[in-house]
């Protein structure tokens, strides 16, 4: 990683380890990793963390706009580069197109920052990177951009209602078509512009440490605003935390997780119960594992599997946080079927399956293009693979609840219908006893969990609730 605006590297450190003290930097560094298409937003962030840890907190606020505006607009962006550059935007260099993206961003979607600083600062990145040249060609773009603002034209949204919302929206074409398709123009829209929006924050209360009054009071002076949720029960939005999350004293003391309202209504939708048997299949970092036993009272046992065994290992570490005990963590691979004790079995068994993750692009906006249509069949034929695997496993009268971050059908009902039609022995449950009324504004007339954006201001989520015979 070339230098700018960096602290000298400690000890044997590679010049890849210095510490970022610009957050333009920083963003290009980020940005220029995930370019690679080898890595994940959330996994570039991780691996630099160390690296970002010098930022201030205002630098570190700009950081994070630069990185997730860049991603969000990135095809809008793209198409006004294309319009004014003297070349095709394939022929740029990464480097140079991503601080051209950087610089675009500021001046056509941040008003806080001046034009002119966007355009200096963009030019100061190309400098610092040695690309002298490249800095004039930088310097060229962006002003012009300045001076004939009118120049970049949408396509006609009459004639052309995919490509108009595609660019004007920055989502990928070949998804604004499925979405007009089933949605209609307006909720596409509607459904674009709530995927481009900021996401807010929002806790789960730990009622094992306190009840939501309790934590709203330990919170209240570390936040601009704390809003409940009223349709989730220990669930509250906060607005303007004046610290960072794992700073605050309620964090360290395990008296809340961070967990969108979506996923809070899968592990609902289980209903688990005290002194079960659970299987949280896909547990990843255990956000809905340690729900689920926090909704058990601690009382019972949750076995949690995961191929990472770094997963389980930060998922042990948040259960005790938390003050959970009843989990028990084990490394699996759900594409083989699954070893375990004989006889053993699970009253409920969640399978949070792995996805495109397309029904949560405001929080991961680099899967707009690292995702394709063809993905979508991929990632059934391996949620339904899961499933075959996972059956055994529960109980008579048990149940198995399939759960993905989708919205598409092939991953949502497609995935079940299959499933049931190799596995009669499972049904739908339609029940309408569960214990947790939270859970019934969203379920359809088919028996699904179904959580829409644009609707329901959380993620977009789909559950199946099925029962073994």
């Amino acid at each position: 990683m070339p230098p700018s605006n960096h602290r000298p590297a400690v000890g044997n450190q590679s010049r890849r380890r210095r510490l970022f003290t610009d957050s333009r930097a920083a963003a290009l560094a980020v940005l220029s990793r995930i370019g690679s298409g080898a890595v994940t937003l959330d996994q570039v962030l991780d691996q630099m963390a160390p690296q970002t840890s010098g930022l201030s907190t205002r630098d570190r606020a700009l950081f994070n706009q630069l990185v997730y505006g860049v991603l969000r607009w990135r095809l809008r962006l793209d198409a006004v580069i294309e319009t004014f550059a003297d070349r095709p935007v394939k022929k740029l260099s990464p480097l140079v197109l991503n601080i051209l993206r950087l610089g675009l961003l500021q001046i056509l979607f941040m008003d806080r920052i001046p034009p002119s600083a966007a355009v200096n600062t963009a030019v100061n990145l190309a400098r610092s990177h040695r690309a002298g040249k490249a800095a004039g060609f930088v310097n060229a773009l962006l002003r012009n951009v300045l001076r004939a603002p009118g120049r970049f034209v949408l396509p006609d949204s009459a004639s052309s209602p995919v490509d108009h919302m595609a660019l004007d929206k920055s989502f990928p074409h070949w998804l604004v078509s499925r979405w007009i398709d089933r949605y209609g123009v307006a909720q596409t829209a509607a459904l674009c512009d709530v995927m481009n929006s900021v996401p807010p924050l929002t806790l789960r209360c730990n009622f094992l440490k306190n009840n939501l009054v309790q934590l709203i009071g330990a919170l209240d002076a570390q936040a601009a605003d704390l809003q409940p949720l009223d349709a989730l029960p220990g669930a509250l939005n906060l607005t303007g935390p004046r610290c960072p999350i794992h700073e605050m004293q309620a964090f360290k003391d395990g008296r809340f997780a961070v967990q969108d309202g979506a996923a809070q209504l899968v592990s609902l939708f289980l209903s688990p119960q005290p002194d079960e048997t659970i299987l949280d299949a896909c547990a990843g970092l255990g956000g809905k594992t340690t729900h689920i036993a926090g909704m058990m009272q601690n009382r019972g046992c949750v076995v949690a599997l995961d191929n990472a065994g770094s997963k389980l290992t930060r998922l042990q570490d948040e259960a005790h946080r938390q003050g959970i005990s009843i989990i028990r963590t084990s490394p699996a691979d759900l594409h083989q079927p699954l070893s375990m004790a004989p006889h053993s079995s699970f009253d409920r068994v969640l399978l949070d399956a792995p996805c495109t993750g397309l029904g949560v692009l405001r929080r991961n906006p680099d899967a707009k293009w690292s995702f394709q249509k063809k993905d979508i069949d991929r990632y059934a034929a391996r949620q339904l693979r899961f499933l075959e695997n996972l059956a055994p496993w529960v109980k008579p009268g048990g149940v198995l609840v399939f759960s993905v971050c989708s919205m598409e059908p092939e991953e949502n009902e497609g995935v079940i219908k299959r499933f049931l039609k190799n596995h009669p022995n499972f049904v739908i449950n339609h029940a309408q006893a569960i214990e947790e009324k939270s859970v019934h504004p969203f379920i359809n007339q088919d028996g699904f969990l179904r959580i829409i954006p644009h609707h329901h201001q959380m993620d977009g989520f789909f559950a199946a609730r099925l029962s073994r015979c």
